[in-house]
């Protein structure tokens, strides 16, 4: 009987699995209850409190009546016989006919008021017979129920005595009492309800019912549930009932019971699988979730989906060098860097679908066909920012590359606050790491970057033991060479032309064209001799870049600051130091400026985060131990002139900079990039107007084969700044002696890069 009660309290809440193969006429309502459930529609989310308080109240009710067949079964009255004696007498009184109508008189008077008729015969001969009262009007009003007859007869004689009582007023007391007895009976059931159904709604089923809405919830949208209103009240719920019952448990209480942690558990595991399946799983989890009563939890025979999307593809640059020095401290390094690429990009919509050590993946979805506007009926007329690929259209309605474009600008400054990166290391590994990227120019994290637009196909990949959902595409494959080849170019940042052509019109023209490339494989190239031919059987594609001098938020200025006299030592010390490293660890010819580099590098080692406008004050004997022995013997003169200047600054710290990263959606629009830290970063490339002119100049030159004039273009270039496109196309011409190969058909070919 007990099993058959918890069945039928979760038969509403839960079919079991070996039955979901049963007969598909008797499977169909349960299934459809379920749904409905998981859906959380108000009239069947409470099957299970409804079942509960069903056989609750039934239980009190059946305990309530067996008490009340024991009260009346067990219980015992004295029964009231003194209208019998008082009959008894009166027969005994009325036989002298002189005594009679006295003697009921009396016992009316005193101890039956309620007679109202008594008579005693002989046989069928009257010999006494008297009514009192209104008699006719008290028949018309009395049941037969409501009339006690009494008859006293003796043995071996005629003679009887019959009285009839007036017996309504003890009837009408004993129907009170039964009714307040039935009342009481009520309110205990009622109170028996309310004890035992109240907790049990309160600690078992209400939780119960929450969690089936929160499943709902990561069906419906499994990445981005917590943000809706829906999640937001069933919070306030889960508060508003810890207010209402801390009377009877406190918060600490109802947090530690169990439905409290499966709560929880289902919010980490939602978590989990957020973090774990990216947006490219939505969909398994939700189909999964959907088809939850198959024993098969992952459908692995389904077919992916086709998508289309924007990819950035991130790599970290001296990875291994980084892993060598950090050993376990590594992976410390590498999620904080992590947390920069995936907070920001989501903030601008990205979506992190994969982490491969050292690299990352992140996606904009696009949209597949734009929104048909008024006017646009002319079937010859293609938006500037919409791309066609094959018979398919992708579409930037929202934004979406220009977003991309910004995230990896604000990524490339992020990656300039060295603190963020290093703060909490040990102090072996750090100072190993500092001294192996000492040599190198630029921050301690640098990072590549390709992005790319085309369509991919998504859906999972592995088995029931491990799985991975991921995109499969030529277009992931291309953003990853497209990062491949920034060392190549000496840029940070490359992006193929099919993302370029979904750019806003005004952030196309803060971009360059870097170079066209043939994407060709080897083995194309060795079955096709002919240039011509190779040229017709590749795919052409223009390649651009978005120019950016992040050290200039970093490189001091004496207009900006107030102590200016006091910088500019400390930067001269600094480039002296700079250039008797250079002369001693870098080979003869390379041009490296590390003025600003070492600058900020100082504010990093003094513990704060530099001030893109000044040189930090305090840079005393902290910034020295990065570069300088710890014993004096061994100190150069350059070096102890850091030190004496350090002891004559004041130690007094500057109030810092430190990285906020984003933890919400970004609102973006054109005023984006004319902020005050994107203008620094690009004013070295557009303040005199002439670089971009004179590259585009320079390439034109080189792909029409007119090399010399190309050379020229990019040697001013080179003259004005560094710049690692023109560099180098100067190392192509110089390879070939300044003259076009007879082969050159005016691309560059991928299988060269």
């Amino acid at each position: 009987e007990e099993e058959s009660n918890v069945k039928r309290i979760f038969k509403a809440f839960a079919k079991k699995p070996s039955d979901a193969g049963a007969d598909a006429s008797d499977g169909a309502a349960p299934n459809r209850q379920k749904e409905s459930m998981l859906l959380g529609n108000d009239d069947s989310r409470s099957h299970v409190g409804a079942a509960m308080r069903e056989l609750t109240g039934q239980r009190i009710a059946m305990g309530a009546l067996l008490a009340l067949i024991m009260t009346v079964v067990c219980d015992w009255h004295e029964q009231d016989t003194t209208k019998v004696l008082t009959m008894l007498t009166l027969h005994g009184q009325t036989a002298n006919p002189k005594f009679a109508n006295m003697s009921v008189e009396v016992a009316r008077s005193r101890v039956i008021p309620s007679l109202y008729n008594y008579t005693r015969a002989n046989g069928s001969d009257a010999i006494f017979s008297s009514e009192y009262g209104n008699v006719v009007d008290l028949l018309e009003h009395l049941r037969d129920r409501e009339i006690l007859s009494v008859n006293i007869t003796m043995n071996g004689s005629d003679e009887y005595s019959h009285g009839l009582f007036d017996n309504s007023q003890i009837l009408k007391d004993n129907a009170k009492v039964e009714l307040v007895t039935t009342v009481l009976i009520l309110f205990i059931w009622i109170l028996g309800v309310a004890s035992f159904a109240g907790p049990v709604m309160t600690l078992v089923v209400e939780p119960i019912e929450r969690m089936v809405r929160l499943l709902s919830m990561l069906m419906k949208d499994p990445l981005g549930y917590q943000t809706t209103p829906q999640y937001k009240k069933l919070k306030r719920e889960g508060d508003e009932i810890a207010d209402k019952y801390k009377s009877m448990w406190s918060k600490e209480v109802l947090k530690g019971m169990e439905t409290n942690f499966l709560m929880s558990t289902i919010l980490r595991i939602g978590s989990l699988m957020r973090v774990g399946f990216g947006t490219a799983g939505v969909e398994i989890i939700r189909n999964n979730l959907e088809r939850g009563q198959h024993k098969d939890v992952l459908f692995l025979n389904k077919q992916g989906s086709s998508v289309s999307c924007i990819f950035l593809f991130c790599d970290i640059r001296q990875f291994t060098d980084a892993t060598e020095c950090l050993q376990e401290e590594v992976f410390v390094f590498t999620n904080k860097i992590a947390a920069v690429v995936h907070s920001i990009c989501n903030s601008y919509g990205g979506s992190a679908n994969k982490n491969i050590g050292d690299a990352f993946l992140v996606s904009w979805l696009l949209d597949e066909t734009p929104a048909k506007k008024e006017g646009d009926d002319d079937p010859f007329k293609v938006s500037s920012r919409n791309l066609t690929l094959g018979k398919s259209q992708l579409c930037a309605r929202n934004n979406q590359a220009d977003k991309a474009l910004l995230s990896v600008v604000k990524i490339s400054m992020a990656l300039h606050y060295d603190n963020y990166f290093v703060d909490g290391m040990k102090k072996g590994p750090k100072e190993k790491l500092l001294t192996k990227l000492s040599k190198r120019k630029g921050p301690i994290v640098q990072m590549g970057f390709g992005l790319n637009a085309g369509k991919a196909v998504q859906g999972a990949i592995g088995s029931q033991r491990k799985l991975d959902v991921t995109y499969i595409s030529e277009s992931v494959e291309r953003a990853e060479f497209l990062e491949s080849s920034t060392k190549k170019y000496g840029v940070p940042l490359l992006m193929s032309e099919s993302f370029y052509n979904l750019l806003d019109p005004l952030t196309r023209n803060r971009c360059r064209k870097v170079d066209q490339l043939l994407m060709v494989t080897e083995e194309t190239c060795e079955d096709l001799s002919d240039p011509h031919e190779l040229l017709d059987s590749g795919e052409k594609m223009d390649i651009y870049t978005y120019d950016m001098d992040i050290e200039a938020l970093w490189r001091p200025s004496a207009a900006d600051d107030d102590n200016s006299e006091i910088n500019s030592d400390i930067c001269d010390i600094l480039q002296d130091i700079a250039i008797q490293q250079k002369r001693s660890t870098i080979g003869p010819g390379t041009s490296v400026n590390r003025r600003s580099t070492l600058a900020r590098r100082a504010s990093f080692v003094l513990g704060r985060e530099a001030n893109p406008l000044s040189v930090p004050r305090n840079i005393g004997h902290r910034r020295a131990s990065l570069f300088i022995p710890a014993k004096d013997a061994h100190k150069t003169d350059i070096e102890k002139a850091i030190q004496a200047l350090a002891e004559d600054i004041t130690e007094k710290p500057d109030v810092s900079k430190t990285l906020v990263l984003p933890t919400g959606a970004r609102q973006y629009n054109d005023r984006s990039w004319r902020e005050s830290d994107i203008k620094k970063i690009r004013h070295s490339y557009v303040a005199n107007g002439i670089i971009f002119p004179k590259y585009q100049d320079g390439l034109k030159s080189y792909c029409a084969k007119d090399w010399e004039h190309a050379q020229q273009c990019f040697e001013f270039v080179l003259k004005q700044r560094e710049d690692g496109p023109s560099q180098c196309f100067l190392t192509r011409i110089a390879e070939h002696g300044g003259n076009p190969p007879r082969n050159f058909i005016g691309y560059t070919r991928s299988d060269e890069l």
